[in-house]
């Protein structure tokens, strides 16, 4: 999550950097125009604003306040587009910047705040331009009142669809990105992502975190008596099966092949190898469906806590991998916790 974040914030900086040059050199040009205008407060206000523009572009690139300094830069930037659009002497081309407004408020702001800023501004430059070109001739007005609203409400509905259709798109990129195809549980990319924030939970919070590693005995027979389709309904069946007596808070997820891993927050040691003992009785008593026989698997367990064992993921991987080789090497059909003692650098396998 936190490096989905962090590339949302930087497409996000970009173009801002993008808007602060335009502004800046946009902000000298119109300044130089409407002064030789005569437009004395227009034009000072605009090369103010690109001075204001050429000062963010030197800390937007590293400040911890990307937000808060977004919209500092959005409330005078729409601003002075309304009081241009009210002068008398100005044009009705500055309205082409209020057109500008969705965009700009959905690329820097997101969803929901892109709407409700966009839909302020928009508004507020539709009044003021009705307000400046109001005509005598009633039908007059009805066109310019259509053309004007209607025009920025297809901006503002298209930037917002799009908007919608990029955040559910991303969304299901992620998704796809941190589930497993063939069983839809969690992989090892959102078993990461969770184990740092719940390890930032229990640290905060004085609470323990327990990882259990499992993995299913004599998996190779399965695929040679019944194939790799039978593999695959076994690792199915077993997705399906061990949620069953899992909380909502605990998350499994299957590392690869026949190998599967059980975060457990709030669990001490003891408390996580009762789970896995538990899931591993179940299992043994919930046989597969095959053909007209029936499949029963079991599996080998180790455990690990956060703390004792290690204060990363993988180094409570590595623990509870050995302590399930342990298991293995034990008789199979057993879960491994706390008491053994081995060099980590060996190989149990």
């Amino acid at each position: 999550m936190s490096a989905r974040l962090e590339s949302s914030q930087q497409h996000r900086r970009a173009v801002l950097k993008a808007l602060l040059w335009i502004s800046l050199f946009g902000g000298l040009l119109f300044g130089g125009v409407n002064a030789a205008r005569g437009l004395w407060v227009l034009a000072g206000l605009e090369i103010a604003y690109a001075i204001f523009s050429c000062a963010l572009l030197r800390i937007i690139g590293t400040t911890k306040h990307l937000q808060a300094w977004t919209v500092a830069y959005l409330l005078p930037f729409f601003g002075l587009m309304i009081f241009a659009l009210l002068l008398p002497r100005t044009s009705s081309t500055v309205f082409v910047w209020i057109q500008t407004i969705p965009i700009i408020c959905y690329l820097l702001l997101g969803l929901r705040a892109g709407l409700w800023l966009s839909g302020v501004f928009v508004c507020l430059g539709v009044l003021a331009f009705n307000y400046r070109y109001m005509t005598d001739s009633s039908l007059m007005n009805v066109v310019i009142v259509a053309n004007v609203g209607l025009s920025s409400l297809a901006m503002m509905l298209f930037s917002h669809v799009y908007e919608r259709s990029r955040v559910d798109n991303e969304q299901r990129l992620i998704e796809l990105a941190s589930t497993d195809g063939l069983t839809g549980l969690a992989n090892r990319l959102k078993l990461a992502e969770v184990f740092e924030r719940e390890r930032g939970h229990a640290r905060r919070d004085n609470r323990p975190l327990s990882l259990i590693v499992l993995d299913l005995d004599h998996f190779k027979r399965i695929n040679d008596k019944y194939g790799h389709d039978g593999g695959d309904q076994a690792l199915r069946h077993v997705a399906d099966l061990l949620p069953q007596r899992l909380r909502e808070t605990d998350l499994l997820c299957r590392l690869g092949g026949e190998e599967f891993a059980i975060l457990l927050p709030g669990a001490d040691l003891e408390k996580a190898a009762s789970v896995a003992d538990t899931l591993r009785q179940q299992l043994a008593k919930s046989p597969l469906q095959q053909g007209d026989g029936q499949l029963t698997m079991t599996f080998s367990a180790g455990v690990a806590v956060l703390g004792e064992d290690g204060s990363d993921l993988n180094a409570l991987l590595l623990t509870a991998d050995r302590r399930m080789y342990e298991a293995k090497g034990g008789g199979r059909n057993q879960v491994v916790a706390a008491g053994q003692q081995y060099s980590l650098a060996s190989d149990p396998r």
